[in-house]
Parts: C-alpha cells; sequence; structure tokens
C-alpha cells in the first residue's frame, strides 16, 4: 500500500483496487491582495453610481424648478414680492438673492418697471418656496436662514445668493443621505473647515477617518 499526502483530506482510491490513498483538490485560496483590489474596485462602482445617482437628481429638481418658474413668472413681479413678503422674506433677503438693492425692490413694490432677467430671479425664486411647501417644510425663510450645519457660517440663504438652487433642493430633499451636507459644503468652498467653520468649533478626524468638526474642548 501506498500513502501519497500533503497535509490532510486523505481519501480511499476504492475504485483503483490497490488500495491507495489520495488527497481530494484542495480549495483554492484567493490572495488577500486580489480581496483588497476587488474592494477597490467595488468602492470606486459604488462611488461612481452615488455620483450619477446624485446628479439624476440634481437634474430632475432643476427641471421641475424650471416648471414652476414658467408659472410663476406669469404672475406680476409687484404681487409675487408681496407673495414672498406673506412667507416671510425680508426685503433685504430677496434683493440678495436676486442682486438688487433694496430700493429697487421697494420701486417695484410699487409699480415700477423690472427688467426681463429680475423679473425671472423673482419668480424662481417663488418657485423654489412652492418646491420647499411640496417637501413640508413651513416656513421656508427662517428654513433658509439656517446654517447649513451647526458651527459653519452659511446658510441656505447664501446658496441662493450665489444661484445654487441645486444645493438648496437637496438639503431639502427628504431622502438626504449621509454625506449631503459635505458635498453640498464642498461644492461652495472646498476649503470650509479653514474658512467658515466658527472659532468656537474645530476640525478632527472620527474614528470613521471622516473629517468633522466639534467645539473646542
Amino acid at each position: 500500500m501506498t500513502i501519497s499526502f500533503s497535509c490532510s483530506n486523505l481519501r480511499d482510491d476504492a475504485t483503483s483496487g490497490n488500495g491507495d490513498y489520495r488527497l481530494d483538490k484542495l480549495p483554492e485560496t484567493t490572495p488577500s491582495t486580489s480581496v483588497f483590489d476587488r474592494a477597490d474596485v467595488n468602492y470606486r462602482q459604488f462611488t461612481e453610481l452615488h455620483g450619477q445617482v446624485r446628479d439624476t437628481r440634481r437634474k430632475a429638481h432643476m427641471a421641475e424648478l424650471e416648471s414652476k418658474t414658467v408659472e410663476r413668472a406669469r404672475c406680476a413681479p409687484m404681487h409675487a414680492l408681496e407673495q414672498l413678503a406673506d412667507y416671510g422674506f425680508a426685503w433685504r433677503d430677496i434683493a440678495r438673492v436676486v442682486g438688487v438693492s433694496v430700493p429697487a425692490i421697494t420701486k417695484w413694490r410699487k409699480g415700477a418697471g423690472v427688467t426681463g432677467g429680475n423679473r425671472l430671479k423673482i419668480a424662481r425664486l417663488l418657485a423654489l418656496i412652492d418646491m420647499l411647501s411640496d417637501r413640508f417644510i413651513d416656513e421656508p425663510a427662517s428654513w433658509l436662514e439656517m446654517p447649513i450645519q451647526d458651527g459653519v457660517g452659511i446658510t441656505r440663504m447664501d446658496l441662493l445668493e450665489r444661484g445654487r438652487y441645486d444645493l438648496v433642493l437637496a438639503l431639502a430633499s427628504t431622502h438626504t443621505g449621509d454625506g449631503t451636507v459635505e458635498y453640498v459644503l464642498n461644492e461652495i468652498d472646498p476649503d470650509w473647515r479653514e474658512t467658515v467653520v466658527d472659532n468656537v468649533f474645530e476640525s478632527y478626524a472620527a474614528e470613521d477617518g471622516v473629517i468633522s468638526i466639534r467645539p473646542k474642548q
């Protein structure tokens, strides 16, 4: 009788009739480098897919906003301004978003002529309020004045002043996922942790490796 083995998993080769013992084929193992490579590929694919989904949602939001803007543009600017005031907007905030002075807003309220471009901006702001209402946001004016994140000196109104309606709608979504706030801040200012974080807060690396902010010790 002959015995051939390596490690374990011996079996009796009964069919051979000679009483030999042979090894079952050992399962193949995947090198750790291959596992890491596969995980890296999966992560990149997830990141790319997440970015595509976010971009698709952004385009859908903006398409809806433009559709509502067309509807709101039918309203006379004087009446549109009064509706914004009813929602709680201060004249200075409307002036900021539209990009004009408060005296200009005052003249428009009294019926003075408005350029087509400014009429469109007023209509777009009113259309945004319609969309915020659809997303169950009460008192939208005060919501827009809130900081995007505690300890960060950027508000949603600041986003509107910069024309980033898409980012405001991303924050208003009922399905806002993890990372949305950081994504918005990075879009506005990649150096936001150094430039717009209040002095009473500091940046730190959390346990998961993500850079976050906390009150200074």
